[in-house]
C-alpha cells in the first residue's frame, strides 16, 4: 500500500497494564507529536477484549484534542482517512500483553547454532523452554519428552551452514518429527527453520504432515557470518499469528493495523537501529524499560546494537519471579526501614495477584522502586557478558540513557526518576537522562517500517522529556566532606555556587531548556574524564541539573544510617532539604526524620496517573 499520502498516524501500543496512543501528524511541513492517551488494558478476564481499552484511551485522546477519531458506522473502528481535521490516515499497534510465546529450539552446535537461536529470540517477547543439540546426552526419550513438555507454541530449528554437512542436523528434526507425531491434543507448535538452505526440501518433508513450517535464511550461512535479522522478522510474523489466535481480541486490533501487532521490543530496536546512527557523545545509547511483566534492555555500543528481553522480570504480573531472581537482600538496601523477608515476599505475591494496583504507602512505592533498581542492575550485569562490555561495576559511556515503564517514568518527582537510574546503573562523568513515558520510541519503531520519514522528523522534535545531565565524578570522598564545587551561570539571572559534599546527591533548581555554563571544581580522589575542573555549556531538564558526589562505585550506607541517608537524597532529589544546625553535626543533634508519607506529596497524582 502507498504511504505517500500519509499525514496522521495513530500507534496503540497494548501493554499489559496500561494501552498507550500517540498521535503523529504533519505540522508545518513536519511530523511531529501531537498528543498521547492511555488507558486501562482489558486483554484479561472478565473483559478480554483489548479493543475495549483501545477505544477508552482513543476517547480519552478526543477530549483531550478534540478531535474524533473512532467511526460510528459499526464496520471500522477509525475514521479514515483524516478529513476535517478529524479521523486519521493510519494506523499501528504494538504489543507486550498476555502470555510469551514459548519456544523449544533446535541447534546443531552449542558454541555457535545455539546462541545464534538465542539472538533471533531476542528480539521478541520468548520464553524458551529447553534446547536440544547433538552434545545432549539425554536419552532419545527424555529429549522428545523434553519438547513435549514445554507445551511449546514454536519449535526454531537452526544450524549448519549452507551447502555444509547435514546428516547430523536432519538426525535432530527426525527427533522434532516423532514428538509432533505424539500429540493429539492441545496446539500443534509451528516450525521455524534458519538452518542450512539446501535441507528445506527434507524439513518440509519431515514436518510439513504435523505442522506448519516456515522457513527464514540461515542465521549462519558461513561460520564467521552471522545474520539473525531475516529470522527474527520471520518471527515477528509469526508472533503476530501466535497473538491473534490468543484470548484477549487481539486479532480484532490486529486487522486494523497495517502491519499486525507488533512486538513491542521490535518497535524498540528499529527505533534504536535509527538513534544509534546518530552522532554520538559516548558509545551509543542505552534504552531500558521495565514493565509489569516483562524488562528490556537495548544499548548501542559502537554503532553495533544490542539488546535483552526478559519475560520473567517485571513489577507486577512478574513481582515473585523478580525478587527471586534478584534477591531479597539486594531489595531491602534500598530501603530507608526494615521489612522482613516473609513481608516482602507476601508484598510481592499480592502486587502479582493485582499487578494493576497502584501503591497503597510510600513504603509501598519505595519497596517497587527497589525491586525496579534490582531488575535493571541485573539486566546491564547479564548484557555487560553477553555485549562483552568488559569487567567491573561502573557503566560504560553510554550516551543519551533513556528510560520507559511507569515505575521509572512516573516518580514522585523527575528527579526521583534520575536518581533510580543513577542508584542502578552508577554512570561516570557526564550523562544525558531522558525518559519515554508515552512508550515514543517503540512507536516510532514501527512507523519506520512504512514512514520512515516520519520517525526520523517525531524524533528530532522532541516526544522525550528531558531530565538534564548528570555530572558524576569517579573516586570517593569521605562523608562530608566537600566534594564538589559548583558554579552554574544562567543568563539574565544570579549565578548559583553550591558546593556538594561527599555522600550528597544535589538537584540544581533550574527550569528546565535553560542553557547554562557550569563550572565544577573536584576534590582530590575525585575525577571526570580524568579532570578534577571541568566546565561544560549544557541544557537543563525537568531535573534541572544533578551533581552526584555519592561515589563511584556506589557504596551504599550501612544498615544503621540508611534511614537519614536516604531520606537525604530523596529530599533533595525533590528540591527539598532536611535542615540541620550546623554543618557538622552528629545525628543526634539533627532535625526529626520527616515521616515517609511527607516526602511524597504527589501520591494521589501518581495512582490518578496510573
Amino acid at each position: 500500500m502507498s504511504t505517500e499520502n500519509i499525514n496522521s498516524i495513530l500507534v496503540a501500543d497494548l501493554g499489559n497494564v496500561h494501552t498507550r496512543l500517540v498521535l503523529i501528524d504533519l505540522v508545518e511541513g513536519q511530523y511531529r507529536l501531537i498528543a498521547s492517551a492511555r488507558a486501562r488494558t482489558t486483554a484479561e478476564p472478565p473483559l478480554g477484549k483489548v479493543a475495549l481499552g483501545l477505544e477508552h484511551a482513543v476517547q480519552s485522546l478526543t477530549n483531550l484534542i478534540g478531535r474524533e477519531i473512532l467511526s460510528r458506522d459499526g464496520e471500522n473502528l477509525f475514521i479514515t482517512p483524516e478529513s476535517g481535521g478529524h479521523g486519521i490516515d493510519m494506523f499501528l499497534a504494538t504489543g507486550s500483553a498476555g502470555r510469551p510465546m514459548r519456544v523449544f529450539m533446535v541447534g546443531l552446535t552449542s558454541e555457535v547454532s545455539i546462541p545464534s537461536g538465542q539472538r533471533v529470540l531476542a528480539g521478541s517477547y520468548i520464553t524458551l523452554t529447553d534446547m536440544l543439540s547433538p552434545d545432549d546426552f539425554r536419552s532419545e526419550e527424555e529429549q522428545i519428552n523434553a519438547i513435549l513438555s514445554g507445551e511449546p507454541d514454536m519449535i526454531l530449528i537452526v544450524g549448519g551452514t549452507d551447502n555444509g554437512a547435514d546428516d547430523i542436523l536432519l538426525e535432530l528434526v527426525h527427533k522434532v518429527a516423532r514428538a509432533l507425531s505424539l500429540i493429539r491434543h492441545g496446539v500443534m507448535p509451528s516450525v521455524l527453520f534458519a538452518g542450512n538452505k539446501t535441507l528445506r526440501p527434507q524439513v518440509k518433508a519431515l514436518l510439513e504432515e504435523y505442522t506448519n513450517v516456515f522457513f527464514a535464511k540461515n542465521v549462519r550461512t558461513s561460520y564467521e557470518e552471522e545474520s539473525v535479522l531475516p529470522a527474527q522478522v520471520e518471527l515477528a510474523v509469526m508472533y503476530d499469528e501466535y497473538r491473534t489466535k490468543s484470548p484477549g481480541g487481539f486479532a480484532e486490533v490486529g486487522r486494523y493495523s497495517m502491519v499486525g501487532v507488533v512486538p513491542t521490543t521490535q518497535g524498540y530496536i528499529s527505533a534504536m537501529r535509527y538513534l544509534n546512527e546518530l552522532p554520538q557523545k559516548g558509545i551509543g545509547p542505552l534504552c531500558i524499560d521495565v514493565g509489569s511483566a516483562n524488562s528490556t534492555i537495548l544499548g548501542g555500543a559502537h554503532k553495533e546494537l544490542h539488546y535483552i528481553i526478559r519475560t520473567d522480570l517485571g513489577v507486577g504480573h512478574n513481582a515473585v519471579n523478580a525478587l527471586n531472581a534478584v534477591q531479597y537482600e539486594n531489595v531491602t538496601r534500598w530501603l530507608p526501614f526494615d521489612i522482613t523477608a516473609d513481608a516482602l515476599r507476601d508484598y510481592m505475591h499480592n502486587k502479582q495477584l493485582r499487578p494493576t494496583a497502584v501503591p497503597g504507602s510510600t513504603e509501598d512505592l519505595m519497596i517497587e522502586q527497589a525491586l525496579a533498581r534490582e531488575i535493571v542492575r541485573m539486566m546491564f550485569n547479564q548484557a555487560r557478558e553477553a555485549w562483552d562490555l568488559g569487567e567491573g561495576e561502573l557503566l560504560p559511556n553510554f550516551q543519551p540513557i533513556i528510560a520507559a515503564g511507569a515505575i521509572l517514568t512516573e516518580a514522585q518527582h523527575p528527579g526521583v526518576s534520575a536518581m533510580l537510574l543513577l542508584d542502578a546503573l552508577q554512570p561516570t562523568g557526564l550523562v544525558e537522562l531522558r525518559l519515554d513515558p508515552h512508550n515514543l520510541i517503540s512507536s516510532l519503531g514501527v512507523v519506520a517500517y512504512l514512514k520512515p520519514v516520519a520517525t526520523v522528523q517525531a524524533m528530532e522534535t522532541g516526544g522525550l522529556i528531558s531530565l538534564g545531565t548528570a555530572f558524576c565524578p569517579l573516586g570517593h570522598v569521605r562523608q562530608g566532606r566537600d566534594a564538589m564545587v559548583v558554579q552554574i551561570k544562567q543568563q539574565g539571572a544570579a549565578t548559583i555556587n553550591h558546593t556538594v559534599r561527599g555522600g550528597e546527591i544535589w538537584m540544581a533548581p533550574l527550569l528546565p531548556g535553560l542553557m547554562v555554563d557550569v563550572t565544577v571544581k573536584l576534590r582530590h580522589g575525585l575525577r571526570i574524564d580524568g579532570k578534577r575542573r571541568i566546565k561544560r555549556r549544557v541544557i537543563t531538564g525537568a531535573a534541572g541539573l544533578i551533581f552526584d558526589a555519592r561515589g563511584r562505585p556506589l557504596v551504599l550506607p550501612r544498615p544503621k544510617d540508611r534511614a537519614m541517608r536516604y531520606l537525604d537524597w530523596q529530599m533533595a532529589m525533590m528540591g527539598r532539604e532536611r535542615r540541620v544546625k550546623a554543618a557538622d553535626v552528629s545525628a543526634a543533634e539533627e532535625e526529626p526524620l520527616p515521616d515517609l508519607e511527607s516526602l511524597v506529596p504527589e501520591l494521589d497524582d501518581i495512582q490518578g496517573r496510573r
